[in-house]
């Protein structure tokens, strides 16, 4: 995982640079995904863990939304900038550098949600580390809890190989940024590298290209529901974007509820 964490390190004081307007994103994902947690836990505000929060994109949302968020990362730049930036919009959460596979150390349940969002589970290779994620994440569940995950669609995706996402141009004028990923498949299919390039261009000046480059592995639909029944997760559902209007699929499932 050092490779991962050393990807998040890197890129975390230009995470933001991924959005057209990350301020707006972070509002614009929170209501979706509050949205859905009202569908699917009911209204109100909720305990939640986010295992994977990054710079917060998720986690400020829920934040604001009146959610009790607590959250965690194994960047620990990512937690630096991520406090930060709750400070910033003046918002009270919990945030710790930890491990996915290792969250009971850190956080105290039971949470009503639990979620790593953002293609974070495929980060893990070898199916004890992906198993020690979901075991963690399941047991600080609240009977009836949720969990949730995003991820790429990879059960089309490892059968095409795209080699680049679409660039996205943002800004006008000579203070543009262009924003796209080169992806390097392994010939067996299991994963690919991908580059992550950041090219801005200033007046009066050349190009900035900045690269930042980690891992997926490919992690099938079967294989993950398959793991989420085994950690005595329930009611396994798969979310299309234009289910859930998130933009990757989402699975949720719960825990079993108190008798």
């Amino acid at each position: 995982m050092n490779d991962v964490a050393r990807f998040y390190d890197d890129l975390s004081e230009n995470y933001h640079l991924l959005f057209e307007d990350w301020d707006r994103s972070i509002a614009w994902q929170a209501d979706v995904l509050d949205g859905l947690l009202s569908k699917l836990c009911g209204a109100g505000p909720k305990r939640i863990l986010d295992a994977a929060c990054g710079i917060g994109t998720q986690a400020l949302g829920f934040a604001a939304k009146g959610h009790r968020v607590d959250g965690s990362d194994l960047s620990p730049a990512a937690i630096a900038r991520a406090k930060r930036e709750a400070e910033r919009k003046g918002l009270a959460l919990r945030l710790t550098v930890a491990d996915l596979r290792m969250l009971s150390g850190y956080h105290a349940g039971p949470y009503d949600v639990v979620y790593a969002l953002d293609n974070v589970l495929p980060h893990l290779e070898h199916d004890e580390d992906l198993e020690a994620a979901v075991r963690e994440m399941a047991s600080l569940l609240a009977p009836g809890g949720l969990f949730l995950a995003s991820l790429r669609d990879y059960d089309v995706l490892r059968e095409e190989r795209p080699r680049a996402t679409t660039p996205k141009v943002f800004g006008g004028g000579d203070s543009r940024r262009v924003v796209f990923q080169v992806w390097d498949w392994r010939r067996d299919r299991r994963g690919y590298r991908i580059n992550q390039y950041i090219v801005q261009h200033r007046p009066d000046s050349r190009p900035e290209t900045k690269v930042f480059s980690t891992t997926y592995w490919t992690l099938t639909r079967d294989r993950l529901t398959a793991l989420l029944q085994r950690y005595g997760l329930e009611d396994v559902r798969w979310l299309a974007p234009e289910d859930s209007g998130y933009y990757q699929p989402i699975v949720a499932a719960r825990t079993a509820a108190s008798s």
